[in-house]
């Protein structure tokens, strides 16, 4: 959960004492910016509107006064990128207690700034995203029923082909559950939740491509014409071919399909002709992961999503996968040394991090505050993956090395130093990059 206690009514003095400190220095900043813009400008104008003619000649015959007007100049320009730097940050601190709720979590950096890759044969590059896959769903409900009224679930262990991995899905499952509220008990829960999931391994061969082409080239012809030597240029089409290999695509369907049940008609001492379904739901993709885990966690988000909403009958959704070292931290989108979320049993939780905590180094290196101010433009990303300590010991980091933090507490403004802390290996699955689609009822 993001470092925003609405309720608290000194957060919330802070945050408006704050608003208003930064909206006057920005207009302040503003203002400045503005009056030196003019003063320049009157400076340079103002000899040449005042009808002197020979200026010119006179600059040309003081070369200290072009020194001086150069100096003033480069003088000025340095006062102005200052201001304009001065107006980004304070922009950016205005957006900040504007939005007290936004987050960049480690996902998120990893997919804006992370390697790219083509497909799940990349494992040289790390951190790495992955291509976009496309969810879809489709859920049944029970319309007599009023699902807001289920609080509790247990799981119904069925698969004999692969009763471990089944065992995985329901504890991904049960964390999704639990984040929307609900809560398992083994004591009469109102819902019974079995699982079907099915892997499909889909393999297209494109066939050899042989291309041909034409082209027309000019050929001098030489001769006799009487006595004399002559020629002429004679168009003459000339063929070629071009074959590209043939190739197997190969790419993964993944179906997981959701039965709640309701507990109490299922214990009822009367057998059920039917079973007592009060919801359905059935995610499908087919991407490049072999592996039907890495999608689950972005089925299972949009599935409870729509089990929620009883108003969706189906949706799309687009995900990404991404693999990554992390400590489990979400930070302040316009300051990364702000922490503002820290997620349950993550190693930052195990290690007393808390939202509004900020990081000050990593393995004695500094963090910088946001990338763009820290290390110029984005768009060189290998001096911000070279520079970057979060990047570099963090992020880089396949849990085979340990990291030193040193962070300032939010509590008491103490800086305490974290040594030997193990980094966990993160496989991500980003849900909702690209438009989200939901079909609703009419």
């Amino acid at each position: 959960m993001c470092y925003t206690d609405k309720k608290n009514n000194l957060y919330l003095k802070i945050m408006l004492i704050k608003k208003i400190f930064t909206k006057s220095a920005l207009f302040f900043y503003r203002t400045l910016k503005a009056l030196l813009i003019i003063i320049l400008v009157l400076i340079i104008v103002t000899p040449f509107l005042s009808g002197d003619k020979n200026i010119f000649d006179r600059l040309q015959e003081n070369d200290a006064y072009i020194v001086y007007i150069s100096v003033g100049v480069v003088l000025y320009a340095i006062l102005l990128s200052h201001i304009d730097h001065k107006i980004y940050i304070l922009r950016n601190s205005l957006n900040s207690i504007a939005n007290p709720s936004a987050c960049t979590s480690e996902a998120d950096i990893v997919s804006m700034l992370g390697n790219q890759a083509t497909g799940f044969d990349s494992q040289d590059f790390f951190p790495i995203t992955f291509p976009t896959e496309e969810i879809n769903v489709r859920v049944y409900r029970d319309p007599e029923e009023l699902l807001a009224n289920y609080k509790t679930f247990d799981f119904d262990y069925i698969s004999k082909t692969n009763p471990l991995l089944e065992k995985e899905l329901f504890h991904q499952l049960e964390r999704t559950l639990q984040a929307h509220g609900l809560t398992r008990t083994t004591k009469d829960p109102q819902v019974i939740i079995s699982m079907d999931f099915f892997i499909g391994k889909k393999e297209q061969y494109t066939p050899p491509k042989t291309v041909i082409s034409t082209e027309t080239k000019y050929v001098w012809n030489t001769g006799m014409i009487g006595w004399n030597v002559g020629g002429f240029t004679s168009a003459v089409p000339v063929m070629s071919s071009t074959t590209t290999p043939g190739y197997t695509t190969t790419s993964y369907y993944s179906n997981i399909r959701l039965n709640f049940l309701n507990h109490a008609k299922l214990v009822k001492e009367e057998k059920l002709e039917i079973p007592p379904l009060i919801w359905l739901g059935e995610a499908e993709s087919e991407g490049l992961n072999p592996d039907i885990r890495g999608i689950a966690a972005a089925m299972f988000g949009e599935l409870i999503g729509n089990f929620l909403n009883q108003s969706v009958d189906s949706s799309k959704c687009y995900a990404r996968h991404l693999r990554y070292g992390g400590l489990g931290l979400g930070f302040n989108p316009y300051d990364w040394r702000v922490v503002r979320t820290v997620e349950p049993f993550s190693v930052a939780a195990e290690q007393g991090i808390k939202p509004g905590d900020i990081l000050i180094k990593i393995n004695k290196k500094r963090v910088g505050n946001w990338p763009v101010d820290t290390y110029g433009n984005l768009n060189n990303l290998g001096r911000y993956r070279s520079r970057d300590p979060y990047f570099q010991h963090i992020l880089s980091n396949r849990g085979d090395s340990e990291v030193e933090l040193v962070i300032q507490s939010v509590g008491t403004g103490l800086i305490k130093k974290i040594v030997k802390l193990k980094v966990n290996l993160a496989v991500r699955t980003v849900i909702g990059l690209g438009n989200k689609k939901r079909n609703k009822k009419v």
